[in-house]
C-alpha cells in the first residue's frame, strides 16, 4: 500500500525558511534598485567618453549596506522570526517594488524598514535600519536636501567665505563666492555636505551590524567627530575651488576630488576603528533576542 504525503496550503509556509524568504525579498530589491546603476556603472568605467561623474550608480555605501544585510541574514539561521501576516507584508512590498515608478519603490522599502525595525529581534530590527539608511540614501536624503537647499547652501556657502574673507579679495552674494578678478563659483546641491554625512553615517552603521557591535556613547561621540570632519573637509575644497579657475578644475573635476574623497573615508574608518572597543564585541552568537 503506497502513502501519499501533501502539505496542505494553509501550513505551507510553515515549510519555508524566514531567512531564505527575506534573502529572496532583498535580493528582488536590489536587483530592481541597484544592480542596473551598478551595470551602468561598470560600462562608463570602460567607456571612451564615460560619464560616470553625472549618472546615477551605486555607491560603495549602499555595496556595503548589503553586504551588512547578507551578515545579518546569516546569522537568522534556521529561526522563526517572521509572523504568519509578515508574509502578506512582504509580499505586498514586493509587488509595488515592481512598479517603476521610484517614489513608489522608495515607499515600499521604507515600509519594510518600519515594519522591521520596530521587532523586539535584534537581527530583525537591523534589518529594518539598514533599510531605511539604504532608501535614505538614494531617496528620503536627496527629497530633504531638495526642500531644504534655500536654507542649507546659503549656510555652507558663507562657512566656505569666511576664511576666504581675510584676504579681502573676495565677495559674497547668496551662494555665489567672487574673487578679485572675476571669477566666480555658486555652490549647489552636489557641493553640499548633507549627502557626504548621510553616506558616512550608513557606512558607521553598516560597519557596526558586520562586526557585531551595539551603539554606545563612545560610537555616538566619534561619529559626531566624523561627521564634523566631513563637514569640514567638504568646506574646505569649497573654499579652494573659489580661489582659481585651475584649483577648481582639479578639486572639482580631477583627482583633487577622489583625494578629498579617499581623506574622508580613511579618517571615518580610523575613527571607528578607535571606537571599537574588543571588550564590547559580544561572546554569545550575534544579535541576540
Amino acid at each position: 500500500m503506497r502513502r501519499s504525503f501533501s502539505i496542505p496550503p494553509r501550513d505551507a509556509l510553515t515549510f519555508l525558511s524566514d531567512r531564505v524568504v527575506l534573502a529572496a525579498l532583498f535580493v528582488v530589491l536590489f536587483c530592481l534598485n541597484y544592480a542596473p546603476h551598478l551595470f551602468d556603472a561598470f560600462t562608463n568605467i570602460f567607456a571612451v567618453d564615460n560619464n560616470l561623474d553625472h549618472s546615477r550608480t551605486v555607491s560603495s555605501a549602499e555595496i556595503l549596506g548589503f553586504a551588512a544585510i547578507a551578515v545579518v541574514l546569516r546569522d537568522l539561521h534556521v529561526d522563526r522570526v517572521l509572523r504568519r501576516g509578515d508574509f502578506l507584508a512582504l509580499a505586498g512590498i514586493t509587488v509595488a517594488s515592481l512598479y517603476p515608478s521610484a517614489a513608489v519603490r522608495a515607499i515600499a522599502m521604507t515600509c519594510l524598514g518600519l515594519l522591521l525595525v520596530a521587532r523586539s529581534d535584534k537581527r530583525i530590527a537591523s534589518l529594518g535600519q539598514l533599510c531605511i539608511g539604504l532608501i535614505w540614501i538614494d531617496y528620503w536624503g536627496p527629497l530633504v536636501l531638495d526642500l531644504i537647499k534655500p536654507w542649507l547652501l546659503p549656510i555652507e556657502t558663507v562657512f566656505a567665505f569666511l576664511p576666504l574673507s581675510l584676504f579681502g579679495s573676495f565677495s559674497l552674494d547668496g551662494t555665489v563666492i567672487t574673487n578679485g578678478t572675476g571669477y566666480a563659483i555658486q555652490v549647489f546641491e552636489p557641493c553640499s555636505a548633507f549627502h557626504n554625512t548621510i553616506t558616512t553615517a550608513f557606512i558607521w552603521l553598516s560597519l557596526m551590524k558586520i562586526m557585531k557591535i551595539e551603539f554606545h556613547l563612545k560610537q555616538y561621540c566619534f561619529l559626531a567627530l566624523a561627521l564634523a570632519i566631513v563637514v569640514l573637509l567638504n568646506t574646505a575644497r569649497i573654499s579652494i575651488l573659489a580661489i582659481s579657475e585651475n584649483q577648481y578644475l582639479f578639486w572639482h573635476m580631477g583627482a583633487g576630488l577622489w583625494i578629498v574623497k579617499l581623506t574622508m573615508l580613511t579618517t571615518m574608518l580610523g575613527l571607528f576603528y578607535l571606537s571599537v572597543d574588543t571588550a564590547q564585541r559580544p561572546s554569545e552568537p550575534a544579535f541576540p533576542t
